[in-house]
């Protein structure tokens, strides 16, 4: 068979068998990596907040306690909206971040009920929750990359109905 014709045959059955791009020539609409990110609240005056990022870019900032670190700390408690600029880092950061503290292989809950003046800190990353309230494996690299970029995002208000 001519070779040009059996590479052609090859594509084909791997087009078949894996999928491939009709138009090889459209910008591609990569999906940002869905994480939440939240710290709960203490009896002190530790910060409390809710931080999402969805697939399509989208991030969200939900402020119970105003946060203590520049630029966050002068936003006032409430709803905020902003979009990723840049979804392949967060992607390879949040991935990196995630893999150096072995997210995926975490227990879901580090906990004592009897310590009770503690905020909790959730992560829910590919499908995995994990809520480090006490005596927890040391996520500080996991959660600086996060803090980071919420930092980065221009934070909107959203308009209250």
């Amino acid at each position: 068979m001519h070779r040009v014709g059996l590479g052609w045959i090859l594509t084909a059955i791997a087009c078949l068998l894996w999928g491939c791009a009709v138009n090889a020539g459209a910008p591609s609409t990569t999906q940002a990596l869905p994480f939440h990110y939240q710290k709960t609240m203490c009896f002190g005056p530790c910060p409390a907040f809710t931080f999402t990022v969805s697939a399509s870019g989208a991030a969200s900032l939900d402020i119970i306690r105003p946060l203590r670190e520049a630029p966050l700390n002068a936003l006032e408690p409430g709803r905020y909206s902003a979009q990723l600029e840049n979804v392949i880092g967060w992607n390879q950061k949040i991935t990196a971040a995630a893999s150096a503290v072995n997210h995926n292989r975490l227990d879901s809950l580090y906990d004592n009920p009897r310590v009770t003046d503690l905020p909790a800190t959730i992560t829910i990353y590919n499908g995995k929750s994990v809520t480090n309230r006490y005596n927890g494996p040391d996520l500080t690299t996991l959660y600086a990359v996060l803090d980071e970029a919420m930092a980065a995002l221009k934070w909107h208000p959203n308009e209250t109905k």
